[in-house]
Formats: structure tokens, C-alpha cells, sequence
């Protein structure tokens, strides 16, 4: 268990401070920052519910829930972990935004993240590759920006991904009659936004 934490801290390293670079000490804290993306998201949630057809407005009240129950897991597993942040445990570290008191296992970003990300490509498969890159930036930005070990992140992005299959399989199963009823509008013969 030691060498896997020293390995995992030596990785840390790596990517903090070896493959640092003048262009990423500018885009990663830009990245890693939840609320610099709030204004897109808000748009897209709107131009959903207004152009999207029922199946997309179920998505994204899905998504929503997923989201919001993924951030409350990831916090949960942080008490249940207990793991200090890099940025408060080791010397040396660059850090490139503030660093947080709560702890570290597993990465609520990268959490959430993943489930969103995973979510969406499990509905829209044509962009796999775009909703993939989305995904594994802010994770890496996690551990580049000093307040992550790679272990955190690899969790986060398993948690996140393995909740977004759940929400899937549950929608599909369970939930898909009752959603649709509450989301409910005659004139809707809108196309979809579906891949």
C-alpha cells in the first residue's frame, strides 16, 4: 500500500511540476474552475428545454439529479477516506488556484465530470470523442493545478462513470413514463438533438 501512495505521489509530481508549462499555468486554473463554465451551461440547459423534444428534456432532468447526487457520493467517500490534499501534504507543490481544507479521495470534479460526460455519451454517441477530451481535461487539471494525486482523479472518473450507467440503466427502466408525463406538451414535434 505504501509504494502504490509513493507512486501515486511521484505521478503527482510529474504532472505538477516536470510537465508544467507558461501555456497551462494559464488554461488549467481557467479549466478547473466549475462557475467559469456556468453561463454555457445555463444556455444549453435553456435552449434544451425550449428546442429540445421530450427525450432531451428527460435527459436533462436525468442529468441534473445525476450531477447533483454524484458531487453529494464523491463528498460522502471524502469523510469515509479521510485523504489529505497534495497541496496540504507535500513540499514543493505548484499551486495554481486555492487550496481547500476537505479532503482529497475521490476528486468531486473529476466525479462529476465523468458522470456528466459519460451520461451525455451514453445518449449522444457521435460525440464520444468531444464529450471524452471534456472529461479528461478537467481531471488532469485537477492534479496539474496541485490540489489532486492521479488516484483521486482515476476514482472520481470510475465513480462518476459507473453512476452515470446506473442513472442510465434506471432511466431506461424505471423512470422514462413518469418523466415524460411531468414533461408533458402536446405541440412538442420539435426533432431532437439526439446523435
Amino acid at each position: 500500500m505504501d509504494s502504490l501512495i509513493r507512486f501515486d505521489a511521484e505521478i503527482f509530481r510529474l504532472i505538477n511540476m516536470r510537465l508544467a508549462s507558461g501555456y497551462l499555468d494559464i488554461v488549467m486554473p481557467y479549466v478547473t474552475e466549475k462557475f467559469n463554465f456556468l453561463g454555457a451551461i445555463i444556455v444549453a440547459a435553456l435552449l434544451i428545454m425550449i428546442l429540445g423534444n421530450k427525450r432531451d428534456r428527460i435527459g436533462l432532468v436525468v442529468l441534473v439529479a445525476l450531477v447533483l447526487l454524484s458531487d453529494l457520493a464523491s463528498n460522502l467517500l471524502k469523510q469515509v477516506f479521510l485523504r489529505v490534499r497534495p497541496c496540504n501534504a507535500l513540499d514543493g507543490v505548484r499551486l495554481l488556484v486555492g487550496c481547500s481544507g476537505s479532503y482529497s479521495l475521490p476528486s468531486g470534479h473529476a466525479t462529476n465530470i465523468f458522470a456528466a460526460m459519460v451520461f451525455l455519451t451514453l445518449r449522444y454517441k457521435r460525440f464520444f470523442l468531444l464529450f471524452l477530451a471534456i472529461a479528461v481535461t478537467v481531471s488532469y487539471s485537477r492534479v496539474y493545478v496541485g490540489v489532486h494525486y492521479p488516484f483521486d482523479v482515476f476514482s472520481g472518473a470510475i465513480l462518476g462513470s459507473l453512476m452515470a450507467y446506473a442513472f442510465t440503466f434506471a432511466e431506461k427502466r424505471f423512470f422514462k413514463d413518469k418523466l415524460k408525463k411531468a414533461l408533458e406538451n402536446p405541440e412538442d414535434d420539435r426533432g431532437s438533438f439526439e446523435a
